[in-house]
């Protein structure tokens, strides 16, 4: 049964990367003492913020991972320490170590453990929105039609900048993540237009601000993508997924019929927040049926899945919903 090769699309063609020091064979470690202790500073804090973990009660000279799980409970893997002679470790870092400033708000917990002692600890960060800059008089954004489904190009136009200057664009998504799109140079008039394809991004309310780098100017423009037409079956093809729920750290099994023998499908996930994620692409045998199996990770979000396949010749869809659950 061949695996699918999953390809993450990130929207707008922005790449976020960063290192994540993954963490998961230390996890199935049978839990020591519960000795060890951790804190954050602040507990409280704006996204771009540093903030420093602090650790104790540790071996001395052991090795500690620390992880980070996320408000939708996907886990990414923040360091590997070393612990000092007293048992203890600072740790100073910019919690947003997948780029920047592109972190969602919301309740975040730290976890590090100890290698040798097996001993584990926890803390809580609350991750607010980072302070703005409100609408400037005498500067102008709008968009033509404000609402509109996954799919549609949203239009853009702005004015009131200085002439020739550089103006930096900026995307602030449902949760508050806010995406860097790169700048712009207003015409001889101040003038800016822009379009922004929503293929694939998630459902809600959207905040593109357009700041001019020479004058200070800002503009600001509210729109709101809604679901498209994604998961609606057509045609007699059919998909179930096994089990219809499991925890992060775990494979489920597609199994396909209905298509066309021979025909290429196309498989893609709608996430729980309505984006979706293209899973890869599998041929189905002579009877039109195909079986893959997926692997969702610790870095998956939980909640309701939607798989849907796609046969590229026959145009048939078929669709099967899946829970993600947090893992342990």
């Amino acid at each position: 049964m061949p695996m699918i090769n999953r390809s993450l699309l990130t929207p707008f063609t922005l790449v976020f990367a960063g290192a994540l020091a993954l963490i998961i064979a230390i996890w199935s470690w049978p839990a020591g003492a519960q000795t060890a202790s951790l804190t954050v500073s602040p507990a409280v804090a704006h996204q771009n913020t540093t903030v420093t973990l602090s650790g104790s009660g540790f071996l001395p000279g052991e090795t500690a991972s620390i992880w980070i799980t996320y408000p939708d409970y996907t886990v990414y893997g923040v360091a590997v320490v070393t612990i000092d002679v007293q048992g203890r470790f600072n740790h100073p870092y910019l919690f947003d170590f997948l780029g920047a400033t592109f972190t969602p708000t919301g309740r975040y917990t730290y976890t590090a453990r100890g290698w040798q002692s097996g001993r584990e600890a926890y803390a809580s960060l609350e991750v607010e929105m980072a302070p703005a800059p409100g609408v400037t008089a005498g500067v102008q954004l709008t968009v033509d039609k404000p609402t509109q489904a996954q799919g549609a190009t949203f239009a853009f136009s702005g004015s009131g900048y200085q002439p020739g200057e550089q103006v930096a664009l900026w995307l602030r998504y449902p949760n508050n993540a806010v995406a860097d799109l790169g700048t712009q140079t207003a015409d001889r008039q101040g003038r800016i237009g822009l379009a922004i394809v929503s293929n694939g991004i998630p459902v809600g309310r959207y905040a593109l601000t357009v700041r001019g780098l020479q004058s200070g100017g800002n503009g600001i423009a509210d729109f709101e993508v809604v679901a498209g037409d994604t998961l609606r079956p057509h045609g007699t093809a059919t998909l179930t997924v096994g089990p219809g729920s499991s925890q992060q750290r775990s494979a489920v099994s597609l199994q396909g019929s209905g298509f066309l023998p021979g025909e290429v499908v196309t498989v893609w996930a709608t996430l729980p927040d309505y984006s979706t994620e293209w899973l890869g692409d599998v041929t189905a045998t002579g009877d039109g049926s195909f079986a893959a199996e997926l692997y969702l990770s610790e870095q998956d979000p939980a909640g309701r899945y939607a798989i849907s396949a796609f046969g590229n010749r026959s145009e048939r869809r078929a669709v099967a919903e899946y829970t993600l659950l947090p893992g342990r």
